[in-house]
């Protein structure tokens, strides 16, 4: 189910730039779907029906039921809002729709093939386990922080005074899988997650905590699914060391990087 990635299409499409994107991701949350919108994103009514036909009698009991399931996603918050503040209609939304359930590659996919061709020289883990690492991450964190998150285009940074927290996973494929930012950013991080965050300190191990639930259940997933055999490690936390290559990504808390690599950035 195409739950979290749609604002990835708006963005990688051009169709919304970065400023536009924090803006739509802001509304995102305040947003709460409709039936309407629902049935539009699972494709099982066409814009036009929904223009002549009331919405109940275009759709079952039983796709109703389905296109409920979708509420918790992101995906289907952002079409939402795109209607609410008028940047689309029930026409142009279909349109846009169409083009993204007919993507031969998966958004996220795309962007994070720019960063290898970028980063390959600097990547010391299995390209592969490494988008699937970042895909199940980008989910994880999408639903923790109930919001869009879209990874932005790679840049030069300068990451001196970034601070976060990390978890490195050890077995068959050692990789570190990190969070960091601006002091104030992992700060609004850390306090979407747990509201009882008051110092820099309650940041590292809220954000240490949320790493070391994903990893280990990405752990999990590893050892069903590949056969690896992975362990997570105690988490480090601190100031950045070194220049770490990180996955420059935007939510409605702010921006910070996904790190995702077989070296420690972090000195304890």
């Amino acid at each position: 189910m195409k739950s979290h990635d749609f604002g990835q299409f708006l963005f990688n499409s051009g169709r919304l730039n970065e400023v536009q994107m924090s803006k739509m991701i802001a509304a995102a949350r305040c947003a709460e779907p409709t039936l309407a919108v629902e049935a539009l994103f699972l494709q099982l009514v066409s814009a036009t029906e929904l223009t002549n036909i009331p919405i109940e009698q275009l759709i079952s009991e039983r796709q109703a039921a389905r296109a409920e399931q979708l509420k918790d996603g992101q995906s289907l918050r952002l079409a939402q809002a795109l209607i609410d503040n008028g940047s689309t209609d029930y026409v142009q939304l279909e349109k846009i729709l169409d083009e993204y359930h007919d993507l031969q590659v998966p958004p996220l996919e795309s962007m994070l093939t720019i960063y290898y061709e970028r980063l390959r020289e600097r990547l010391e883990i299995d390209f592969p386990f490494a988008i699937d690492l970042i895909r199940s991450l980008h989910e994880f964190m999408s639903d923790e922080l109930r919001s869009t998150v879209v990874i932005l285009p790679p840049t030069v940074e300068d990451h001196s005074g970034a601070v976060g927290s990390s978890v490195k996973l050890i077995g068959d494929l050692p990789v570190v899988t990190g969070i960091f930012a601006d002091e104030q950013t992992l700060m609004k991080l850390s306090t979407r997650c747990d509201d009882a965050t008051e110092t820099i300190e309650d940041a590292f191990d809220v954000v240490a905590e949320l790493l070391n639930v994903f990893t280990g259940h990405f752990a999990t997933k590893a050892a069903m699914r590949r056969g690896l055999d992975e362990e997570p490690e105690p988490p480090r936390c601190g100031e950045v060391i070194g220049a770490p290559s990180g996955f420059h990504v935007l939510t409605d808390v702010g921006k910070f990087f996904l790190y995702v690599n077989a070296d420690e950035i972090f000195e304890s």
